[in-house]
Order: structure tokens, then sequence, then C-alpha cells
């Protein structure tokens, strides 16, 4: 056995115990007290933090036990950590700047090495642009917290030009375009909701939750899933579906001067509501002008048409901010 291959043995073994002594690792592994006491000295330069505990009953022990043994990367496995690594710079992560750096420093080497060269490349050729909206890193820990322990959350949060507040228990977070996301448990209405991470204002926790929910994969599946379904379900060309949008008050006096021939039923303090049935090669027209009408419409079903409306919104951002520069 090569000797790099005992060292990492010592490591698991005294990294996974909260005192041991040069007498258990000697005879654990069948080796010398002199070289047992060659390898803690090594295993310290290396990083690991060993403590001598005098007394009686001494010996030694690992300051930190979440240090893990060294790992064999390939160079294109390093530049790839790396620039996984350089791109959370778009979320606008300081929590997470030091551990980078650190890592940084660990991978980089004295020599002018290959390794060395790239990351002095990636540092001064690559960069990401941060996303202006950015999260608060602390609120994403929460949720994530909160998701795995199974809490229960009061929230604060933005939605439109209100602050509603909510009991919730997360159940996941994921990240898409940019943006963090939770599905979460609401306990009033006693269903499943979504909840963008970056509209929150404040977060108390107030107990833990007994019950077990649907897990985050399980509810993406369900939710992508039932998204496909409804748009395959009306492809058929002439086939057709019924498309219910709440109007406001502005949103109907948009549509009545413009050139659009909707059938709208108008409501006593002026808002109104489009109940009608449209084919599929309609939709991306229905679409277009529902987009134009902003907040002013409100999509009851088919609850597709507002992934499509959010679709088109995000790649209108992005043309901005492609342009801003």
């Amino acid at each position: 056995m090569s000797k790099e291959k005992r060292l990492t043995d010592v490591w698991t073994y005294i990294n996974d115990r909260q005192k041991f002594t040069i007498k258990e690792l000697s005879e654990e592994f069948n080796l010398s007290t002199k070289t047992i006491q060659r390898y803690l000295i090594e295993l310290n330069k290396m990083g690991l933090p060993i403590q001598t505990e005098k007394g009686r009953n001494g010996g030694y022990r690992v300051l930190n036990n979440s240090y893990i043994p060294p790992v064999v990367f390939t160079e294109k496995e390093v530049m790839t950590i790396l620039f996984a690594l350089k791109s959370l710079q778009i979320y606008n992560y300081k929590l997470m700047e030091i551990e980078i750096d650190s890592i940084m420093r660990k991978v980089s080497y004295e020599r002018k090495s290959s390794t060395r060269i790239g990351i002095e490349n990636m540092k001064r050729y690559i960069g990401f642009v941060a996303n202006d909206e950015a999260v608060k890193s602390s609120d994403v820990v929460e949720f994530f917290r909160a998701s795995s322990e199974s809490l229960i959350l009061n929230i604060k949060y933005k939605f439109g030009n209100q602050v509603l507040e909510k009991n919730i228990c997360p159940i996941g977070i994921y990240l898409n375009k940019g943006t963090w996301f939770s599905p979460v448990y609401d306990y009033k209405s006693d269903k499943i909701i979504l909840i963008r991470i970056d509209k929150i204002i404040e977060i108390k926790k107030v107990g833990e939750s007994k019950e077990v929910h649907i897990s985050l994969n399980e509810w993406l599946e369900t939710a992508y899933s039932n998204l496909y379904e409804s748009i395959l379900s009306i492809k058929k060309i002439g086939e057709t579906i019924c498309l219910n949008v709440l109007l406001t008050k502005e949103g109907v006096s948009k549509i009545k001067s413009s050139s659009y021939d909707l059938d709208i039923k108008l409501n006593e303090d002026g808002s109104g509501v489009i109940n009608t049935f449209i084919k599929h090669e309609e939709i991306d027209w229905y679409v277009s002008i529902l987009f134009s009408l902003g907040s002013d419409a409100k999509v009851m079903e088919p609850k597709f048409i507002n992934k499509l409306l959010y679709d088109k919104a995000d790649e209108l951002r992005y043309f901005y901010e492609e342009n801003m520069v």
C-alpha cells in the first residue's frame, strides 16, 4: 500500500472520531508509533487541524470534523469546478466569496503549471454580470434550512402592490433563469403554492411541521408534466380551449381603445372578464394582446398561458440587458 493511501486512510479514520491516541492508530493500521507520529505531523501540515490533549486521559482530537480527505482531480475537473464557482457571481452571492477564494488558492500551484495558468486566464477573461434583482443569500439559506428540517415559517412578501403574510412550510428551492423559487405548503389555502424568494420581506420561524409533504422533485415533475400535457392536449388544429381572463378597469379601457375585437363582459366597477373559446393557432395572438396589457390582465385559465407570458417577459428582459452596454 502506498504512503498516500495510508495517509488518506488515517485521515478518514481520525476524522470520524472525537478523540484518538497514537497507540489506537498504531494497532488499527499495524504501524509503528513513530510512523503514526510522522503521519500526524504531515496531516497537520496538509491542513487537518489536530490538537494535542495532555493529561492522564490525553491524546489527540481533530478540531473540526468537517474536513474531508484529499481527493485527486484531473486538470479538466478542476477547471470545470472553478468555472461553476465563478459563475455564481451572477447571483451576487457575497456569502460564498470567502469559501470560493479559499478553494481557488488551494487548487493553485506555486509552479507555473497549466492548471495555475488556466485559473489566471479564467479570472482575467471570464466574467459574469451580477443579477440586479439579487436575492439575499440569507433568505435562500433560510428556505433551504426550512425545507430540509420541515420548519414552519411566517413570511411577509410582495405580491404586486400588496404585502401578504402567510404561514408556510417550504418543500425545497430551485433556480430558474437567475431567480430562486420555493414551492411551499400554504396552511391557509391547504395547498402547495410557489414563492419567489427575492420578493420576501421578512422571515420568522414559528415551529416544526410533523406532516410529510410532497418532495421537490415530485412537485417539479408534476408541475412541468401538467404544463406539457396541457399544451399537448390542444395542439390539434381546430381544437378549442376556454380562455378566462380578469381585466382591471384600465385593462378594459386599453382593449376598447385598440383595434382588438374582443368580447368583454363588463362589471359594475368598470372592470371586465374575457370568457371565450379560442383555437390552438390563435394562442400566440392572444398571448401578444395579454402581454401588452401587463398587470391589467390576469389569466385564470388555461394556466399554461401564464408560463408563455412569463417566458415572453423574460425574453424582453434579456434583450434590454444585452443592449444596456
